[in-house]
C-alpha cells in the first residue's frame, strides 16, 4: 500500500515540474496543456482513469504555489499586482468539481486577489502568519521574509502538498472555525490572512454562518494589536439582516476597509460576489 501512496506522489511531483516552465513563461496554460502533463505523469489519461480532472486542477494550484514562491516579483504597490493578473488570465478555468471540492467548501483564492490582501497585510520582517483554511497555499505563496508560517488545512491532501510547497512552515489539520482552543499552544499569530468556508461546518453539514464562525475564532486568535485580511460571504455587513452580529463579532476591533469585488472568482468556476475586509485588533468602529 505505501508503494501505491509513493507511487502516486511521484506522479503529482512530475505533473507539478512538467507545469512549472509554462507558469515560468508567459504563454497561456490551456486545458490541453493540463491534461498532456497529467497524462505523461501518471502514465495514461484521465479516461484510462489514472487521473481526475479535478485533480488537475488541485496540482495546478499546487505548481502556482511553487511558483509564485519562486518569483523575484515582489508586491510592494498596486502597480505590482498587474503581473499577477496577467498570470490570472493565462490559466485555464477551472469547471470540474469534485464531491470532496464541494464538500469542505475548496475554492482557493485567486492569485491576483491574493497579491491585494499581500499588499493590505503589510506584512513585517517579524510578523507571525497564520491561514486557518490554507487550502493549497495561494493565499500565502506571496509572502517574502516573515518571523514563522502556520498553515492549517483540514484537507489531508492538500495539507500533504503544503508541507512539500512550504517546507519551513508549520502544519496542522484542525477545523478552522476551533483554531482558539486547538492552536493554544503555539505562538498567536500577528498577522492572519483567510478564505474560509462559506457554507459548510464540520460536524454541521450545511452553515449559513461557517465564515463567520472561522472569522470570530481567527479574531479570538489573533494578537492584540495584529491585523486581519479576509474573503467574506458578500452578505457580512451592516445590512438590517445581519447589523447585529456584525456589529458584535466586530465590537473590540477596528475595521479599515471592506470592499465587494464581483466575478473574481471565475477563473476557479463561480461568478459569486465576496468581500475584502481589512481588520486591525485594536478598538474602533466597524
Amino acid at each position: 500500500m505505501s508503494d501505491l501512496f509513493e507511487a502516486a506522489a511521484q506522479a503529482e511531483r512530475e505533473a507539478v515540474r512538467l507545469l512549472l516552465p509554462r507558469l515560468r513563461s508567459d504563454e497561456a496554460i490551456q486545458r490541453r496543456h493540463l491534461n498532456d502533463a497529467m497524462t505523461k505523469a501518471f502514465g495514461g489519461s484521465d479516461a484510462d482513469g489514472r487521473w481526475t480532472q479535478r485533480a488537475s486542477f488541485e496540482l495546478l494550484e499546487h505548481a502556482l504555489a511553487i511558483h509564485l514562491q519562486s518569483s523575484a516579483q515582489k508586491i510592494a504597490a498596486f502597480g505590482d499586482v498587474r503581473a499577477l493578473i496577467d498570470l490570472s488570465d493565462r490559466l485555464p478555468t477551472q469547471t470540474v468539481r469534485s464531491e470532496d471540492q464541494i464538500e469542505w467548501q475548496q475554492f482557493s483564492t485567486p492569485v491576483d486577489i491574493a497579491a491585494v490582501m499581500t499588499l493590505l497585510a503589510n506584512v513585517q520582517p517579524d510578523d507571525i502568519v497564520l491561514e486557518p483554511s490554507a487550502g493549497n497555499g495561494l493565499l500565502v505563496a506571496q509572502l517574502r521574509h516573515v518571523e514563522s508560517l502556520h498553515l492549517n488545512e483540514l484537507d489531508p491532501l492538500r495539507r500533504g502538498r503544503l508541507k512539500a510547497a512550504f517546507p519551513s512552515a508549520s502544519i496542522t489539520g484542525h477545523d478552522g472555525a476551533t483554531i482558539n482552543s486547538t492552536l493554544a499552544s503555539v505562538d498567536r499569530p500577528t498577522l492572519i490572512l483567510m478564505n474560509p468556508p462559506f457554507s459548510r461546518s464540520v460536524g454541521r453539514g450545511a452553515d449559513d454562518y461557517a465564515a463567520v464562525r472561522h472569522l470570530q475564532a481567527a479574531l479570538r486568535r489573533l494578537q492584540p494589536g495584529g491585523r486581519l485580511v479576509a474573503i467574506m460571504p458578500d452578505w457580512f455587513g451592516p445590512s438590517a439582516r445581519m447589523r447585529e452580529q456584525y456589529e458584535t463579532i466586530l465590537r473590540d476591533v477596528s475595521v479599515l476597509a471592506a470592499v465587494r469585488l464581483e466575478k473574481c472568482y471565475l477563473k476557479h468556476g463561480t461568478s459569486i460576489a465576496v468581500r475584502l475586509f481589512v481588520i486591525d485588533k485594536v478598538p474602533g468602529a466597524c
